[in-house]
């Protein structure tokens, strides 16, 4: 039945996410319908699939090409069962396991999409900071946490890109200079998580309610 269901497109799903000990896992499962997203036996599987990858000997698991065989071989049994419950295609998008010391989970209701915020800091009280770091993330879908954190090639091509286009104004050197990074600077702002305007308070940065306490090591946001 799931092979013949298997050519039907899933563009519905949920993702689910479990914290336990120093580990957190996360699984991104999709069908076909909105309905079936909701059904109570389809987001039972997600989490049976969460455990699942929790109970693997593997520390880390970044993605499905990391499973052995026999593991990637239990998952499967697990989503060609779900098939046969809701009677419609399903499939396991990606899986990610990963140690952590101190972690804030926040998954959206509706189980759409979720953000995991790995920190460290001996503040109990910046976990409140993790928080809405997580709500920022899940909200604003950012593509890099911080300036320093955007590939090399990434910036380089953008730079290449405006400073094509201000040259051919005739400006002088070092105006061009200034005028490139304040488009650089403008352009990955809007796309950097530290960078982006408090969604309380959008008259702030992000980055301006983090305490030097607190140091930020990732930023996870997966969605469906």
């Amino acid at each position: 039945k799931a092979a013949k269901k298997a050519d039907r497109e899933t563009n519905e799903g949920v993702v689910r996410v479990k914290k336990e000990g120093n580990t957190v896992v996360a699984v991104q499962l999709a069908c076909e319908t909105d309905f079936v997203a909701k059904n109570e036996q389809f987001v039972k599987a997600a989490d049976k699939l969460v455990d699942t990858v929790l109970s693997f000997d593997k520390k880390e698991i970044n993605s499905l090409e990391d499973l052995s065989e026999e593991e990637r071989k239990k998952l499967d049994d697990i989503v060609a069962e779900t098939v046969a419950v809701v009677g419609e295609n399903v499939r396991l998008l990606d899986v990610f396991k990963k140690p952590v010391e101190q972690a804030y989970v926040y998954e959206h209701p509706g189980s759409k999409v979720v953000g995991v915020v790995v920190y460290k800091s001996n503040n109990p009280e910046t976990e409140n900071v993790a928080k809405e770091i997580a709500l920022q993330a899940v909200a604003m879908n950012p593509q890099y946490v911080s300036f320093d954190r955007i590939p090399e090639e990434v910036m380089k091509k953008m730079e290449e890109e405006f400073r094509a286009e201000v040259s051919a104004l005739g400006k002088p050197d070092n105006i061009v200079d200034n005028i490139v990074k304040g488009k650089l600077n403008k352009y990955f702002a809007e796309m950097t998580l530290l960078e982006q305007p408090w969604i309380r308070d959008d008259s702030k940065k992000l980055k301006s309610i983090i305490p030097g306490d607190f140091d930020l090591i990732d930023v996870i946001r997966y969605s469906i």
